[in-house]
C-alpha cells in the first residue's frame, strides 16, 4: 500500500510538472496591428487560446497571431479595422492605432488568464518585457481598452482587485492609463453555456448533459469551468468583481427571439428587414455549441449570443445610474432592462443594445459583410461599428 501510493505521488508529481511546463510555454503575446493618429486601442479577446501555443484561435495562426479571434474567415473582414475608425465626413476618418492581447483562457481559470494579461498591460505601459508578451517593448502610456465576451471577465476582475494602483504603476494608475473599456457581449456574471455545461446554476439538463458527454472534450476545459454563473458571481461576492472604477460600457443583446442574429433581423419584431445580409448560425460555426444552444430551448441561428445570456451581460447595482430602465421604449416594456446585482458596485454602464451574433467559434466575432459607420450614425448589426464612431 506504500509503495502504491508513493508510485500515485510520483505519477502526480510528474503530471503536474508536465502540466507546469506545457502552462510556462503559453505565454501571453502582444501584437502590433496598425498604426494610427487618432489614439490607442487594445483587444483583448474572449474564451480562447490565443497565446503564444494559438491552440484555439479559430482563423488565427502563428503567423496571423491573436487578430485571427476577431476576423472573419470566410470574408476576411475582421472588426479590428471597423474599430479603429472613426469617421469626419463620408470619405474621411482618423485611424486608432491597434493592438491585440493574446492569452489562454481554455487551459487555466478565468483568474490565472487575468493574471496574464495584467501582465502583459504592465509591460506596454512600462515599455517592458518582463511577460514575455513585448519583445518590442511598445510603450503606450494610454489607450482604450475593447473587450470581447469573456474578456470583460477577465478585464473587471484587474480593474476590481486593485491591480492597476499597486506595482510598479504607482498609485491609482488606472486612471493614468486607461480610458476606459468597451465590453462587447461580456459575460460579466458568466456564461450559461458553461452553467448548461457542467449542469449547475439551475440550466442542465438530460440534453445538455448528453452534449456534455458527446462534445465535452471540445467544450469543457479550465476556462469553461471558471466561468459558471455561480462561479464569476461567488467572485464578486467575495470582491474579486464587480468593483471596477473605470467606466466599463456593455454591448449587450436583448435575449429572447431574434436578439443574436446579424442577418436583418430586428428584436421582437423579427428578421426578414434586409436582403441580401450574411447569415451567421452557431451550428454552422461550432456544431457542439449549437447542440448546446438546441437543448436550452434557444435557435443556434438567432435566439442567442453565444449563449451569453442577457442578464449576465449586463448586470448592474443601480439601474437609473447605469444607463438602465424598467421600461424600453424601443423594443417594449422591460426588454432591455439590467437586471440587479448586488455584487456590483463598480461603474458598468449600459451603452447600447446589439443583436450581432456573438459566434463562439470565432468565425464572426461581432463582424459581417459590410457593416460600416457613417458620420450620421452606426449600425447595430456590428458593434465594432459603433466602437470606431462613438466609443473612441
Amino acid at each position: 500500500m506504500a509503495r502504491n501510493a508513493r508510485w500515485g505521488l510520483g505519477v502526480l508529481v510528474v503530471v503536474a510538472a508536465t502540466l507546469f511546463s506545457a502552462a510556462a510555454l503559453a505565454t501571453p503575446q502582444l501584437q502590433y496591428v496598425w498604426g494610427g493618429t487618432g489614439g490607442t486601442v487594445v483587444f483583448i479577446h474572449g474564451k480562447a487560446d490565443c497565446s503564444s501555443t494559438m491552440t484555439s484561435c479559430s482563423s488565427g495562426d502563428s503567423s496571423a497571431g491573436p487578430t485571427g479571434y476577431w476576423t472573419n474567415d470566410s470574408y476576411g473582414y475582421d472588426m479590428l479595422d471597423e474599430a479603429t475608425r472613426n469617421y469626419t465626413s463620408a470619405t474621411t476618418y482618423t485611424r486608432f492605432e491597434g493592438f491585440a492581447i493574446g492569452y489562454d483562457l481554455e487551459n487555466q481559470a478565468y483568474w490565472n488568464s487575468a493574471n496574464d494579461v495584467g501582465s502583459c498591460l504592465s509591460d506596454l505601459m512600462s515599455g517592458t518585457n518582463n511577460s514575455g508578451c513585448n519583445p518590442s517593448k511598445y510603450q503606450r502610456t494610454h489607450f482604450t481598452v475593447v473587450t470581447h465576451s469573456a474578456g470583460a471577465t477577465v478585464m473587471d476582475r484587474l480593474l476590481s482587485t486593485g491591480w492597476f494602483s499597486g506595482g510598479a504603476n504607482g498609485a491609482n494608475a488606472w486612471g493614468s492609463h486607461i480610458n476606459w473599456v468597451i465590453s462587447l457581449a461580456p459575460a460579466l456574471a458568466g456564461s450559461r453555456s458553461s452553467s448548461a455545461l457542467y449542469g449547475v446554476d439551475g440550466y442542465g439538463n438530460f440534453c445538455t448533459s448528453f452534449v456534455s458527454w458527446v462534445g465535452g472534450a471540445s467544450l469543457k476545459n479550465n476556462g469553461a469551468a471558471s466561468l459558471t454563473r455561480g462561479t464569476v458571481v461567488g467572485q464578486a461576492g467575495a470582491g474579486y468583481a464587480g468593483r471596477s472604477p473605470v467606466n466599463l460600457y456593455k454591448v449587450v443583446t436583448t435575449g429572447g427571439s431574434a436578439s443574436a442574429n446579424n442577418a436583418g433581423c430586428i428584436p421582437v419584431l423579427g428578421c426578414g428587414y434586409s436582403s441580401g445580409s450574411v447569415n451567421v448560425n452557431e451550428h454552422d460555426n461550432d456544431e457542439d455549441m449549437g447542440l448546446l444552444a438546441g437543448c436550452e430551448g434557444y435557435g443556434s441561428s438567432d435566439d442567442m449570443d453565444g449563449l451569453v445570456y442577457w442578464s449576465d451581460s449586463d448586470p448592474t447595482n443601480n439601474i437609473s445610474a447605469n444607463g438602465c430602465n424598467t421600461t424600453d421604449t424601443s423594443y417594449g416594456k422591460g426588454v432591455t432592462s439590467c437586471h440587479y446585482y448586488s455584487q456590483f458596485t463598480g461603474s458598468y454602464i449600459h451603452w447600447f443594445t446589439s443583436w450581432a451574433n456573438h459566434s463562439h467559434s470565432r468565425d464572426d466575432a461581432y463582424t459581417t459583410l459590410g457593416d460600416w459607420q457613417s458620420t450620421a450614425g452606426c449600425y447595430f448589426r456590428s458593434p465594432g461599428t459603433c466602437v470606431g464612431q462613438y466609443g473612441l
